[in-house]
C-alpha cells in the first residue's frame, strides 16, 4: 500500500497561512467589484432619470426616510435616499447634489466623508449625531451643521436647508460658535418672488 504524503508541521502551517491570505484576497476583490458596480446597479434598478438630486439622506432608519423626504419636498427640493455610504457614493457619481444629510448616530461615515471632501467639496454635509460633543467634532471636521439624534426638530432641518441652499452660507455660524439654532440666520430671509411683488 502506498504511503500518503504527510507534510511537516511547519509546511502545513505555511500552507494554512497562504490559504488564509488567498481567502482574504478573494473576499477583498469580490467586495471591490461589488462596490465598483454600485453606480451601474443604481442605473439598472432606478434609472438616472428617476434620481431627484438636490439633497441626499444616508440612513437605514425608514422612519427617518419619510420624515426627511417629506420636509425636503415641502421646501421644493428633490431628495434621494441611500442606506449605505457606498450606495451614497454611487448616487454622487450619477446625480447632482448640493447637500447630504448623513446619519452618524449609529455608524461612522469616514470613508464617505473623505470621498466627498476630495471629489465634491462643494456639497454641504448635515450630520445627525448623538450629542453636542460629536456635533462639535463634525463641525471641526468641516460639516455645515448638525442635528441632535434621529428625533431632531424638523424646523432646525428646515432652517439648515434655507440657510445652506437658498442663502448659500458656508457653515452654520451659530453651531460653529457653540450656540443653539435660533433661526436668526433665516428670520429676515425673503424669497426673490416677494421682492418682485413689492416692486
Amino acid at each position: 500500500m502506498k504511503k500518503l504524503f504527510k507534510p511537516q508541521p511547519d509546511l502545513e502551517e505555511r500552507l494554512n497561512q497562504v490559504n488564509e491570505r488567498i481567502r482574504r484576497a478573494r473576499w477583498r476583490l469580490d467586495w471591490q467589484t461589488r462596490e465598483a458596480r454600485i453606480p451601474l446597479d443604481i442605473q439598472e434598478d432606478f434609472g438616472v432619470s428617476k434620481l431627484e438630486g438636490d439633497v441626499m439622506l444616508i440612513s437605514r432608519d425608514h422612519n427617518l426616510h419619510d420624515k426627511v423626504r417629506n420636509l425636503i419636498h415641502s421646501e421644493g427640493y428633490g431628495c434621494d435616499i441611500a442606506e449605505r455610504s457606498t450606495e451614497a457614493v454611487g448616487l454622487l457619481k450619477l446625480g447632482k447634489y448640493q447637500m447630504v444629510i448623513a446619519d452618524y448616530s449609529r455608524r461612522r461615515r469616514g470613508r464617505f466623508y473623505e470621498y466627498l471632501r476630495r471629489y465634491q467639496p462643494h456639497v454641504k454635509i448635515i450630520a445627525i449625531v448623538r450629542n453636542d460633543d460629536e456635533g462639535r467634532r463634525v463641525m471641526r471636521a468641516g460639516c455645515y451643521s448638525y442635528l441632535l439624534g434621529r428625533g431632531f426638530d424638523p424646523e432646525q432641518l428646515r432652517t439648515c436647508l434655507v440657510s445652506g441652499l437658498k442663502l448659500q452660507n458656508d457653515v452654520c455660524w451659530l453651531l460653529a460658535n457653540g450656540e443653539r439654532c435660533n433661526r436668526s440666520c433665516v428670520d429676515n430671509f425673503e424669497p426673490e418672488d416677494e421682492y418682485r411683488i413689492i416692486e
